[in-house]
This record gives C-alpha cells, sequence and structure tokens, in this order.
C-alpha cells in the first residue's frame, strides 16, 4: 500500500471519497514528525500484507489546503488550541470523510499502536 502525498483539492477529495483512510498529518520542520511519519509508513505497509483495506495519505498541515480541510472537520484548535501545527505527526482515522478516531501526538503512537488502533476499527 503506498501512502498517498499531496496537498491539493484532489487529495482531499480522495481521502473523502475513501470507505477507510488513514491520514498523516506533516511538518517539514518537525524532528518527532519525522519518526512518526516513518511508524506511519511502517504501519501502513503492515496493514497491507495481513490484507486490512484502507488508504493511506499523508497531508501537510500547514498549507492552506491542509488548514481548510481541518477546519472543516472541527480539528484545527484540537491539537494545539490555536490552530498552530504542533508538528508531533497526528494520524486520522476516517470514514468517507468523517473521523472515527485521532491521535494529536503520532510519535507516541509507533508501529503497533497505528496497526493496533487500525485493526480495532476496521477488522
Amino acid at each position: 500500500m503506498i501512502v498517498q502525498e499531496g496537498t491539493d483539492e484532489a487529495m482531499i477529495a480522495a481521502i473523502n471519497a475513501a470507505p477507510r483512510a488513514m491520514v498523516f498529518l506533516t511538518v517539514p520542520w518537525s524532528g518527532p514528525e519525522r519518526t512518526a511519519r516513518a511508524n506511519f509508513r511502517e504501519a501502513v505497509a503492515r496493514l497491507a500484507e495481513i490484507g486490512l483495506q484502507v488508504e493511506a495519505f499523508a497531508v501537510d498541515e500547514e498549507s492552506d489546503v491542509g488548514q481548510g480541510w481541518l477546519s472543516s472537520l472541527g480539528l484545527l484548535v484540537t491539537f494545539d488550541g490555536v490552530g498552530v501545527p504542533e508538528g508531533w505527526g497526528a494520524v486520522l482515522w476516517l470514514e468517507h470523510g468523517r473521523v472515527v478516531w485521532r491521535i494529536g501526538r503520532g510519535i507516541d503512537e509507533r508501529v503497533v499502536g497505528i496497526i493496533s488502533r487500525s485493526k480495532a476499527l476496521w477488522q
């Protein structure tokens, strides 16, 4: 399974259309985010190996499109209280564009946590 990356309206439309989607919120400046991103990619690969059907995406949470999308989900103030990205590699689990679970600090979740949460939701 490939993590689709981008920050345009087509990507947001694909996320919203996906029956099951995992979205990693990325920023270019954070060390913890890079570790969390590697964990996310590894978890996505393992989920594909066990046959769990889910689409995976990475969205720049600082971009205008990313901020607009997060705002539409009511999540801008959820992460730090003022709408500024924290850069901890947040992960969202969505069904048809609706958030069913989220973690604000993906760095704390690790590969096994991402897999466990995904299996609990969708297996």
